[in-house]
Order: structure tokens, then C-alpha cells, then sequence
């Protein structure tokens, strides 16, 4: 597989994917919002779950992208977790074939 989602002009291909992201190995980080740079055919439908263990996921709601631009979804509630997922489920075309240039979460980590 190609290298996933570098700080760079590469662009990630995949049909129909789920982006993992671990936010905290140690702790739970609130999520306020995630940021996603589209490639030339992005995201159109996109799902975000959230989860302490990798198994675990928890749907948290469905988006529409903006077709160029960054899109800002931003994460209702107070959704804490310590994995995110991207399910990207078409592109702006009406494909399964979906690229993504660069994903931004953030959020805060949790100190007890």
C-alpha cells in the first residue's frame, strides 16, 4: 500500500475507505472537528465513529464534502475517544474510488 496521507501533495487512493486514526495511546482526546483536504475525485459521503478500543466503533454522524477545498466537519456534542474513524463511502463524481490529500483532527487531550 501506498504511504497514507503525508504532509505533501501526495494523494491517497482507495476504494470506498476507512481512514484509522490513533488521537492518544494513553488517554481519551475530546474531537471538535476534522478537517479534510479532498484529491481530485474527495469525499462526498463520509461517516465519522469514534472509539476507545479498535473494535469498538460508535457512529457519530454523516457528512456531505464540499467537491473542492478544505471541508471542515465539525463533531457535535462532546464525543470523547481515543481512535477516530473516516468512512468514506463515495467521491464528488458518484464513484466508490475515493482520494483524500490530507486529514486534519482536532481536539484536546484529556488530563485526569
Amino acid at each position: 500500500m501506498e504511504n497514507v496521507l503525508q504532509d505533501d501533495e501526495t494523494v491517497y487512493r482507495g476504494l470506498t475507505p476507512d481512514l484509522d486514526f490513533t488521537l492518544s495511546v494513553d488517554r481519551s482526546c475530546y474531537i471538535a472537528e476534522v478537517l479534510i483536504w479532498p484529491g481530485d475525485a474527495g469525499p462526498n459521503e463520509v461517516e465519522i465513529y469514534v472509539a476507545d478500543y479498535m473494535d469498538g466503533w460508535a457512529f457519530v454522524k454523516n457528512y456531505s464534502c464540499a467537491k473542492s477545498g478544505v471541508t471542515r466537519l465539525v463533531v457535535p456534542g462532546e464525543h470523547v475517544a481515543k481512535y477516530l474513524r473516516v468512512r468514506c463511502l463515495s467521491n464528488t463524481r458518484g464513484g466508490k474510488i475515493v482520494a483524500v490529500r490530507h486529514i486534519q483532527i482536532k481536539g484536546l487531550e484529556l488530563h485526569e
